[in-house]
């Protein structure tokens, strides 16, 4: 299932009010008519590149014949509203049509090409064009164009009159328009048949994609909106000119779009903004100015070659990082009262080969259990097995690196299976626990599988939420049901919306005590999510398996029969070779957490676990109860 959550509950909503409101009161404020004029080509631009975004980076159609598609527009409208007659108004709804029709005749001749030749092809056809309307002067003006096209009007108002604040607001409403379609298309089934023939065309072909088809609707779906572009240009500067079809219209767009940055929606429109704002405060160095520019184009390009896009990011990247480093920070200090209340003792700081780590030990005598948080958690999910097992063992849990109060790692070494794994050796060795119980829930699962397969002491070994890979990813779709949250797991960044309902399915338990977990996730650095799940395909999947299959180390699997993420029936049926009580465990009401949403029935079940291993008697239920 892919996850494609609507626009208002996504980062972008707020940054997208506010440039809208911005533009909406900006033609208020400068009442300049140059000003206007300039932002109105800066809107026609920013669709041309953002819809040639579509062809030929969502589709890796390398169309050349883009600009083609606003000159029909525009001659369309020409022909249709000064010759023809046609209402203004129609005519520019109509002139799409054009563009489309150029569109599905331009797809059958590079249905079969790649690269090189695609672009000769789409250079070629644009230029017959070309030809086509220079010859036919009696109609198209030939290389004089066509002048006094009729202006757009409601009623007796001319969207000329106070300053072109008329065209400005048609401009802008185009402009919204075609965003939103690229929006919408980009996320439709559609558009992932697009990228997906852009990616890998066989594989595409081989899962049901038609090449042709998806091939015509790309064409034809980026010539929409420059065809109407084109239109709408040629009321607003009563020219059509072959002039459109030269390079300088050509090289704008596509200067637009590589600063922008490719496949990306939002590129080309702030580039567009960008480009004209920068070349307007140049404008007194004459000659220069051109240059400058060009030098700037080309120096963003080589710098980032994703674009002024890919700069944004990395930038949010950094003040996102920096803003959950400054949660972790603010939690270190002032809510270390709260959490030691919790966890019925204070963590502390142990330093490792993967950072500063925050670690709880109860500091008993007694067998050492190790307990490894989930994905976007923290070391206090194991509140209620602390408050349980506390006065009979030596219970120790840590916030993972990027997690909790712990800090954040780097990327590339901190943030993988692996390392985590070595953070828990470390600790262990650190707080010289001997072998201890490990207890991973979710991605502590595969955390503590890790462990154990390397060696590393451990005298039993359970898990919860977690289904046995043995490769990846071939094994995701039988361990796991697809969901929307699985996508979650490694998004790099949250929207308020999508925080709530990770934590809401991560963290079942909805009491007062609990909610210090839920906030974890608006703590936890968003690149350990992109980055663990982005390196599973290195992890040593096989060394996890021959682990459970030998059964060398004690092993227990119990997991909430309502956990709406793995599969319980690929769980049950792996061939472990010394699991505990010779199946899977469930709990019932325990959902993705069972340690939490349904702690007495758990720990009453993980305490039954542990005597085999202790020569204590089990504990009794009154023992195991924990504070409401």
């Amino acid at each position: 299932m892919k996850y494609a959550p609507p626009f208002h509950r996504t980062n972008g909503l707020v940054p997208v009010i506010i440039a809208l409101a911005t533009l909406i009161v900006l033609p208020l404020i400068f009442t300049d008519t140059y000003v206007r004029h300039i932002l109105i080509l800066v809107f026609i631009y920013a669709i041309l590149a953002s819809n040639w975004d579509l062809s030929l980076g969502y589709g890796g159609v390398f169309n050349f014949a883009h600009m083609a598609f606003f000159a029909i527009g525009l001659y369309a409208y020409g022909i249709g509203a000064k010759i023809i007659g046609i209402d203004p108004w129609l005519t520019i709804l109509l002139a799409p049509l054009a563009s489309m029709a150029f569109a599905a005749l331009l797809a059958a001749p590079i249905l079969r090409l790649e690269g090189i030749y695609v672009i000769l092809v789409t250079i070629a056809a644009s230029q017959l064009l070309l030809k086509i309307v220079v010859s036919q002067s009696d109609i198209t003006g030939g290389t004089s164009g066509m002048v006094l096209l009729p202006r757009l009007t409601i009623g007796d108002y001319r969207l000329t009159s106070d300053g072109r604040i008329g065209y400005y607001y048609v401009a802008l409403l185009l402009l919204a328009a075609s965003t939103v379609f690229l929006y919408k298309l980009e996320r439709s089934s559609v558009g992932r048949a697009i990228k997906a023939l852009r990616d890998n065309k066989y594989y595409a072909i081989s899962r049901g994609v038609s090449e042709g088809a998806t091939r015509l609707y790309t064409l034809c779906a980026s010539a929409v909106l420059p065809g109407l572009a084109g239109a709408f240009y040629g009321s607003y500067v009563r020219v059509a000119s072959p002039d459109v079809f030269g390079l300088s219209f050509l090289t704008i767009t596509l200067s637009i779009l590589l600063v922008g940055g490719v496949s990306t929606i939002w590129g080309p429109i702030i580039a567009a903004f960008a480009i004209t704002v920068f070349a307007e405060l140049l404008g007194e160095y004459g000659a220069w100015r051109d240059i400058i520019v060009a030098c700037v184009i080309i120096g963003v390009v080589v710098i980032y070659p994703g674009g002024l896009f890919a700069g944004i990011q990395e930038l949010w990247d950094a003040l996102d990082s920096r803003k959950a480093a400054l949660i972790a920070l603010w939690r270190r200090r002032f809510q270390a009262g709260r959490r030691s209340e919790l966890m019925g003792g204070p963590d502390r700081m142990v330093e490792t080969s993967h950072g500063r780590i925050a670690v709880f030990d109860n500091g008993n005598s007694g067998q050492a259990l190790l307990f490894i948080h989930g994905n976007s958690a923290c070391k206090e999910a194991f509140f209620r097995q602390v408050a349980a097992f506390g006065d009979r063992y030596r219970i120790v849990a840590f916030d993972l690196p990027g997690h909790g109060v712990s800090e954040n790692g780097n990327p590339r070494t901190d943030y993988n299976y692996e390392a985590y794994a070595r953070v828990a050796a470390e600790i262990v060795e650190k707080l010289s626990l001997g072998t201890p119980i490990v207890f991973g829930w979710s991605l502590g699962g595969y955390v503590a599988l890790e462990y154990a397969a390397a060696g590393n002491p451990t005298r039993a070994l359970a898990i919860c939420g977690t289904s046995p890979l043995g490769t990846f990813p071939d094994d995701m779709p039988l361990g796991y049901i697809a969901s929307p949250h699985m996508e979650l797991a490694g998004k790099r960044f949250f929207s308020w919306y999508e925080k709530r309902i990770y934590a809401a399915k991560t963290v079942p338990a909805e009491d007062a005590q609990a909610q210090l977990v839920r906030h974890a996730v608006w703590r936890t650095d968003g690149r350990a999510r992109e980055q663990v799940v982005a390196r599973m395909k290195t992890v040593d999947w096989p060394r996890q398996i021959r682990l459970m299959k030998e059964g060398t180390v004690p092993f227990a699997m119990i997991n909430g029969p309502e956990d709406p993420f793995i599969n319980h029936d690929y769980c049950a049926g792996f061939p472990y070779g010394n699991i505990w009580r010779g199946k899977t465990q469930n709990i019932a009401g325990g959902g993705h957490a069972p340690f939490l949403a349904a702690a007495a029935a758990f720990n009453a079940a993980f305490a039954e676990f542990l005597a085999e291993f202790e020569t204590l008697k089990p504990a009794t239920q009154s023992e195991l109860a924990t504070p409401d």
